[in-house]
């Protein structure tokens, strides 16, 4: 190991100890020559720091031996350059840290704070972090070539929304990578160009391009820095590239947009399997129209694909009248040139396009451009499906309990001539009183009378003691007691089948008048000439909305009601119906019950009548009072199973299995007293028996018969396949002018 001063003398350097240096009479001057071989790590940073005054602090891990050949002088910084191009040799990184210079090992650099080089200072093997900006690229895009060649404890990563790299290494490497950068991101890449198309479609465009890059037919632009959008609501396409590549792309796209060889128009008459023709009418309206429509049908289905402005990127005719900024509705019955007879026929033209749905044979006639042809063809085709059923069945359960116990005493004395008397309370039942008055009306008749006209109608025991004597000077006591206990299980199972997306109703019970109003006439007001009625369904009622989604999965919008009249009274007036209903809005799986929701109520009634004083007795007390108990317990649980149904083998054995229930609890009788059985299998119900070949009336002459002449029109059936765009509707004006070319420049700028 040496440190050797070249301007030093002879007897200097034989003199000097292992490590010497000297100086000469120029302090500016000072240079070393070094030359190591095996030595001590740690021994050279001791050096180096004598030499350029640096503190160092160095890691434990840092150990090792080190060789340096030096044929030339150094001074101070080209003394520390070496030493920072020894250290990268070697595995170990200096980091700066406000007086003290770090050495840690590399890997160990990321975590000890790489300081941050942004007026771009630093040089050599100095390690730092810089951010470098791109002006054309994405830098995501710049990562995968990058990083090989960067040292393992290097770091790289892309600055998301900034279009910027963040790399942390030594100076050079990072001046090495800026130059590759630079050459990747390229110059005047900024310029874009709008071509507006005049015979074709965006999408079409792009598509016979990127057909073209993949299988080579084209080197114009495969490999050039170039991007193409295309833009489907103006019918555009955007190029952004450097200028030679976007003129032979430019060129390109003029070769590509010329008028079609089929553009003289089309007709086709489209027979639906499931969907209905004037819903499915409406809805094409709407996307030619690129306005919401509302059915005039009021059907479900129509008003729930009402909305459907995102289905198209034509913005012509979406105007508002309204000051909302609401699209406004269209009818089939106005605008636009809608019609609608009485023969289920509804037609519309509009835009180019001409749209008949004929119900009677739920088939649509469609005359369009070809193009617009292969967008309306495909959106039937996807809207023209077979729709799921579900079976929802839905199950009310209602266990109820009531027990009562009464037992009341009542006393009576008085004296009818004078109408002086003393009677205890209100019996739990029939009054003294009104019995007293019964008895001296009608004689005994008169009393039982009045005990049967009581609430309690005589039921239970009643027993009653009295004399009534011919001065009208009358006493008595009335025992009575009841003890009633009533249960009952109520159970209703509702079920009904309906499709995916479509209300279902079902009602079992009656249809109950209630008086709402009457009209009199005359002065004395007895006169009532009419009633006002208006009548509600009192029963089981099942309302339900499906909609099936992934995985068998059923959401349900149900509400239920179970309503009954309170001691019908068989009169319109005053009556009260006991009513349970529940709304709301569950999953559920295909197969799965669920528990919709229910009521425990448990109500207890205690009543206790007694005369002050001779009740609170011990005892006797029982004699002058009347005690009464009730306790009533309700439970009520709504539970529903939806049950999904896909095709006709599904429909077929729902229907079969639910017959076979039917027909093991058939109760029919014929006249001699059997069973009258029914069919086995669900099918033979609608079997019919032979026509009669008798009649008694006058058989008719009919229309000679002769073989139905069908005069074919050739019309489009099949079309080729085609491809999902969103339908542009053509231009009005039918003159074709050359393509317009926008070009903007755009030119970011960062602040760094």
């Amino acid at each position: 190991m040496a440190f050797l001063n070249h301007q030093r003398p002879l007897w200097a350097l034989l003199a000097a100890a292992p490590l010497v240096a000297t100086i000469s009479t120029n302090v500016k001057a000072q240079t070393w020559k070094i030359n190591l071989r095996d030595a001590d790590l740690t021994a050279f940073i001791n050096e180096v720091a004598d030499i350029t005054g640096k503190n160092f602090a160095v890691d434990p891990r840092v150990r090792g031996n080190v060789t340096v050949i030096s044929n030339k002088a150094l001074n101070k910084d080209e003394v520390y350059d070496l030493f920072l191009g020894v250290l990268n040799v070697n595995g170990v990184v200096a980091l700066p840290s406000g007086n003290t210079i770090k050495l840690v090992p590399d890997s160990n650099a990321k975590n000890s704070g790489i300081p941050y080089d942004a007026r771009k200072r630093a040089s050599g093997d100095q390690i730092v972090t810089r951010v470098i900006w791109l002006q054309n690229t994405n830098p995501n895009d710049l990562i995968p070539a990058l990083r090989p060649l960067m040292p393992q404890f290097a770091h790289l990563a892309a600055v998301a929304g900034t279009n910027a790299l963040i790399v942390s290494d030594r100076a050079t490497n990072i001046y090495q990578l800026e130059n590759i950068i630079r050459n990747l991101d390229g110059t005047g890449q900024n310029d874009i160009e709008a071509i507006t198309l005049q015979s074709s479609q965006a999408e079409e465009i792009i598509g016979l391009l990127e057909t073209m890059s993949a299988t080579g037919a084209s080197k114009d632009f495969i490999g050039s820095r170039v991007r193409v959008i295309a833009d489907n609501r103006t019918n555009r396409i955007l190029i952004k590239g450097d200028p030679d590549s976007r003129k032979r792309l430019r060129h390109t796209i003029e070769m590509l947009d010329v008028p079609s060889a089929d553009r003289l128009g089309g007709l086709k008459v489209f027979r639906l399997k499931y969907a209905s023709a004037k819903n499915l009418a409406e809805i094409l309206q709407g996307l030619v129209t690129g306005q919401s429509v509302s059915s005039s049908s009021g059907s479900n289905n129509a008003n729930k694909s009402s909305s459907i402005n995102n289905l198209t990127s034509n913005s012509q005719g979406q105007t508002s009248n309204s000051s909302s900024g609401v699209n406004p509705s269209i009818s089939l019955n106005s605008g636009f040139n809608n019609s609608q007879n009485n023969a289920g026929i509804t037609s519309f033209n509009g835009n180019g396009v001409s749209i008949i749905a004929d119900g009677t044979q739920n088939a649509l006639v469609v005359k369009a451009d070809p193009q617009l042809m292969r967008e309306i063809e495909a959106a039937i085709q996807q809207l023209d499906i077979r729709r799921q059923q579900v079976l929802i069945e839905a199950a009310i359960i209602e266990v109820s309990g009531n027990d009562a116990d009464q037992l009341g005493i009542q006393w009576a004395l008085g004296d009818l001539s004078s109408g002086v008397g003393l009677m205890s309370f209100s019996n739990v039942g029939a009054s003294l009183a009104s019995i007293a008055a019964g008895y001296a009306s009608a004689g005994a008749s008169g009393a039982a009378a009045a005990i049967a006209g009581d609430a309690s109608k005589g039921n239970g025991a009643t027993f009653g003691v009295g004399n009534f004597e011919n001065s009208r000077k009358a006493y008595g006591a009335l025992i009575q007691a009841l003890k009633t206990n009533t249960k009952s299980n109520f159970l209703s199972t509702p079920s009904i089948v309906t499709m995916d997306n479509e209300e279902a109703y079902i009602v079992v019970g009656q249809n109950v008048p209630f008086v709402t109003g009457s009209v009199s006439t005359g002065t004395s007001g007895t006169v009532n000439p009419y009633t006002t009625v208006e009548r509600k369904d009192v029963g089981v009622t099942l309302k339900v909305v499906p909609h099936i989604g992934e995985n068998g999965t059923v959401r349900l919008e149900v509400e239920q009601e179970v309503s009954d009249v309170q001691n019908n009274k068989g009169q319109a007036t005053d009556l009260v119906t006991n009513k349970r209903a529940i709304k709301t809005a569950v999953l559920a799986e295909h197969g799965q019950t669920v528990v919709l929701g229910g009521l425990i109520a448990d109500n207890t009634a205690l009543s206790r009548q007694g005369v002050p004083g001779l009740s609170d007795i011990p005892y006797l007390g029982r004699l002058f009072q009347a005690n009464s108990r009730s306790n009533e317990k309700r439970n009520l649980l709504v539970f529903i199973h939806p049950t999904i149904v896909g095709d006709a083998d599904d429909v077929r054995r729902l229907s079969q299995q639910r017959y076979n229930q039917l027909y093991s609890l058939q109760l029919a009788m014929d006249n001699n007293g059997n069973f009258a059985k029914l069919p086995e299998n669900v099918g033979d119900i609608y079997q019919q028996q032979a026509v009669l070949n008798s009649s008694p009336y006058q058989k008719v002459p009919t229309a000679i018969q002769s073989k139905t002449v069908v005069v074919t029109t050739p019309v489009a059936v099949d079309a080729p396949p085609v491809q999902r765009q969103s339908i542009q509707l053509p231009a009005k004006a039918t003159e074709r002018s050359r393509n317009t070319v926008t070009t903007t420049t755009i030119r970011p700028t960062y602040s760094q």
